[in-house]
């Protein structure tokens, strides 16, 4: 006869490690557009971008495909913080003459404040 307790204690110990990656930023900006009468006006900004890789992990509860767990190498594309790596978003300010059309539904009442989208 033995003396262990093999078989009567059973010890399990698991590990997890997560990391959660997010980033919030702000940023205010002025700029001015001169309109004159007859032409419309914009303001454009292009975002700096980044590009993350890594590797994504999935947990089914049920097992998808024979796995609870699946890992997928990617790249994704995402915001930057304006001057990262020495790169700035870029603005474009510009006006031009209004369309036929956009006079056409600006005579046909007061647009004073509206905005209007020229669909192409």
């Amino acid at each position: 006869m033995g003396g262990g307790i093999e078989g009567i204690i059973t010890a399990s110990v698991t590990a997890t490690y997560n990391y959660t990656w997010q980033s919030s930023h702000t940023e205010t900006s002025s700029f001015t557009v001169t309109v004159k009468p007859g032409e419309v006006g914009w303001i454009s900004r292009a975002q700096v971008m980044q590009q993350i890789s890594g590797t994504w992990q999935t947990h089914y509860d049920d097992p998808k495909w024979g796995h609870y767990y699946w890992f997928v190498p990617d790249t994704v594309t995402g915001p930057a913080p304006n001057g990262r790596d020495g790169k700035h978003s870029a603005v474009v300010v510009k006006s031009r003459s209004m369309t036929a059309d956009e006079k056409k539904l600006r005579a046909g009442g007061s647009t004073r404040n509206k905005v209007f989208v020229r669909s192409s």
